[in-house]
């Protein structure tokens, strides 16, 4: 089981709470709120929303998971029956399920527009990665550079008929994009049922409206550098949604220098950042760019922030924290 991201955290903010906002709670009617936690992606998700009908609400939550099953039947690795993992194993997939197709269509433009830094053909890398580290060993260079040659996005076929990897040992994963790609459905389902706020972590985070007693949602990012003198950003919601990266969990040396996040031209875990917050019109893309910004040296964050129009929010080794915002 992957241990829980606790990389933001959320908390009442005190935005929201003055008079204006006071005479809006006392007119309007009062909000239900209930919330969901289920184990999914090998983590806990956790969904909070508010409405004035408690019937409609639940049944809201009540689809939101459903959906979130949908995608993970479709791309978990923790269970052999997804159609990911008989992707993996039989190399081909007929007739793939239109959630599958959107991500893999969305994770092609990340990576054409990021020449490969965010690439789910990253699997044999991960497993290389962690073979060694059970045994409290680090992968050679020659392991590396070998494994390397079966990371390539571009030999990844995506029709509406056929996904099929176009070279021998490849495999997929999409934990660096489903959640994030899980929130925006369940934001979507949610909003269908009438739901117009709500908290929505898959692992990767969407907002909706306000939080309870009509405060603005506020998330905090976590200290990954455990070091540092520096206060850890608050988030307040501006309606985009929010995906972290950080290698304060899943790690392959016990300096965290080496974790699972990899730049795949090199095989091994860029060395600037220890934590990579991206604020995107959409979780899917968020997801996905944490990865990308991992990936650039200090000097470059700003400009490719521009490009994508996107904000991010990073902590360096030192525990330094630097944003676009």
């Amino acid at each position: 089981m992957m241990q829980r991201r606790q990389c933001l955290r959320w908390a009442l903010g005190l935005l929201g709470s003055g008079v204006s906002a006071q005479l809006w709670a006392n007119s309007a009617p009062a909000l239900i709120w209930r919330e969901r936690a289920l184990i999914g992606f090998g983590t806990t998700l956790w969904l909070k929303a508010g409405h004035t009908d408690a019937a409609q609400l639940d049944a809201a939550l009540n689809a939101a998971v459903t959906a979130i099953r949908q995608v993970e039947r479709q791309m978990s690795l923790f269970n052999p029956d997804t159609a990911l993992s008989r992707l993996n194993a039989q190399g081909q997939l007929y007739k793939p399920d239109a959630h599958m197709l959107a991500v893999l269509n969305t994770a092609r433009k990340v990576s054409a527009a990021s020449v490969g830094a965010f690439d789910v053909s990253m699997q044999p890398l991960w497993q290389l990665w962690s073979r060694a580290s059970e045994q409290g060993e680090l992968p050679s260079q020659r392991a590396i550079d070998r494994t390397r040659l079966r990371v390539n996005w571009r030999a990844i076929e995506v029709t509406p008929e056929l996904i099929r990897m176009n070279q021998p040992g490849m495999q997929l994963s999409l934990n660096g994009i489903a959640q994030g790609y899980a929130s925006d459905l369940v934001r979507t389902v949610l909003q269908a049922h009438g739901i117009r706020h709500a908290l929505i972590d898959t692992g990767e985070t969407s907002l909706l409206g306000h939080a309870p007693h009509n405060r603005t949602w506020t998330l905090g990012i976590e200290n990954a550098a455990g070091r540092g003198n520096e206060t850890p950003p608050l988030l307040v919601s501006d309606g985009r949604a929010i995906a972290t990266s950080s290698d304060a969990h899943t790690v392959f040396s016990a300096d965290h220098r080496h974790h699972h996040i990899m730049d795949p031209h090199t095989g091994y875990s860029p060395t600037y950042w220890s934590s990579v917050t991206v604020l995107a019109p959409s979780c899917t893309l968020a997801d996905a760019l944490t990865k990308v910004f991992f990936s650039l040296p200090p000097e470059q964050v700003l400009s490719v922030a521009r490009r994508w129009q996107v904000d991010v929010v990073l902590q360096d080794k030192a525990g330094h924290w630097t944003s676009s915002l």
